[in-house]
């Protein structure tokens, strides 16, 4: 019985370090040196109905979608940012607010402080101070969430309910748990939830 004790307690220790090891091998290992990068685009979700954004299809960012004020989708995004479209700059009346991967978080990083390629965040291009594109970001960026019930949100679907609906709660796209849907009152998709990182 103490021998099976032992061996049992041995593949315990051994499963723990295994799960511990694959979980240092996704963080990153960046260097404390500090970059000497211009500024960031971190394309985001922006804009309501009720505080709608200055921009058309044109300079839209390339994997966010434009909706009008009654939720309407008018287009998706066509700049990249990496290389921007020359575009005419005028305010699409039609343009009341974008829907993109990324929902936290500021669009434009400047200044950019000690940031470098290996601490900025995926989703972000990052340029020079002659403002030529250095790269993308390689880290995940750390959720900072408040806690404010989002009245957009009519009900949410999560694959830990079974996709059943979830009335009545209190969530926001920040803090939606993993795989999680909410969905507005006319049906529509709000958002997804995303990993939860620490920012600890």
């Amino acid at each position: 019985m103490a021998l099976y004790k032992v061996s049992f307690l041995a593949h315990l220790l051994f499963l723990g370090m295994f799960i511990l090891v694959s979980r240092v091998e996704h963080v990153n290992a960046c260097t404390k040196e500090c970059g000497n990068l211009g500024y960031g685009i971190c394309p985001g979700s922006e804009g309501s109905p009720e505080n709608p954004i200055c921009t058309n299809c044109c300079s839209g960012y390339k994997g966010c979608n434009y909706y009008n004020a009654n939720g309407t989708f008018i287009c998706e995004g066509t700049s990249d940012p990496k290389n921007p479209n020359t575009c005419p700059f005028y305010c699409d009346p039609q343009i009341a607010y974008s829907k993109c991967p990324r929902s936290e978080g500021k669009t434009i990083i400047y200044p950019t402080g000690c940031t470098t390629c290996c601490t900025g965040y995926k989703g972000c291009y990052y340029f020079g101070q002659e403002g030529e594109f250095v790269c993308e970001g390689e880290s995940i960026e750390p959720k900072g969430c408040t806690q404010e019930c989002d009245p957009r949100v009519a009900y949410m679907t999560c694959p830990s309910s079974g996709l059943a609906k979830l009335n009545e709660v209190c969530v926001n796209c920040c803090t939606a748990g993993e795989g999680c849907k909410l969905y507005e009152h006319d049906g529509s998709l709000l958002c997804t939830g995303e990993p939860q990182t620490s920012t600890a």
